[in-house]
């Protein structure tokens, strides 16, 4: 019987996210009321509280759990056998993850928009994760101890290939609609391209 109530409380729990999810993109977060998120959910507005305890919190936990998403497609693991094109594009595409659906991307334009407006908050939010570059430099030493790579900063270089592809990509997608993934391809196999006839070595 346990078992099932923890299951029915999960089910609920994710319900709930998705319905302020909707909200929070469609409204905005100043115009979200939890009324508002308990009719899109299809749960009363004691229960959000009872799962949430306030909107504040349930913001909290969408974009932990959205960054933590993303974070965890950044976990790669250097792989000699592997090229290196096809492995940078594996991180390039956990950075596109932010954008790569329209729910997504809707997602990350309310969150862009929410955290401009206070910086202090965004500032809190982000300290609560490695820099987005950090699992690329890590990835960058194993590299260039197998001599695939080579620079004279590591960290520079780890930032240079965040910035391309954010750059390029992830910023000009906020502002643009209809965005597809087919899109996002020439440009990335451009940048790749790029970044390895820089930091990619012949040895």
């Amino acid at each position: 019987m346990s078992q099932y109530k923890e299951r029915d409380k999960s089910k609920k729990r994710a319900t709930i996210i998705e319905g302020a999810i909707d909200v929070f993109i469609n409204m905005g977060y100043e115009l979200a009321s939890m009324d508002k998120i308990a009719e899109t959910a299809g749960v009363s507005k004691r229960t959000v509280y009872n799962h949430f305890g306030s909107k504040e919190n349930l913001f909290q936990v969408i974009v932990d759990d959205f960054l933590a998403q993303r974070q965890e497609l950044k976990t790669i693991i250097y792989d000699p056998e592997k090229s290196l094109e096809e492995q940078l594009l594996a991180f390039a595409y956990a950075e596109i993850f932010l954008i790569d659906s329209p729910r997504r991307l809707g997602l990350s334009r309310f969150m862009t928009i929410t955290f401009l407006k206070d910086i202090n908050y965004a500032r809190e939010i982000v300290a609560k994760y490695p820099p987005s570059y950090n699992m690329l430099l890590e990835w960058l030493k194993e590299a260039e101890i197998d001599g695939k790579i080579k620079s004279d900063n590591l960290l520079v270089t780890s930032r240079v290939f965040y910035s391309l592809v954010e750059g390029a990509i992830t910023w000009p997608a906020l502002f643009t609609e209809d965005v597809s993934q087919l899109q996002f391809e020439p440009m990335l196999n451009e940048l790749i391209t790029t970044f390895m006839m820089r930091y990619g070595s012949n040895t």
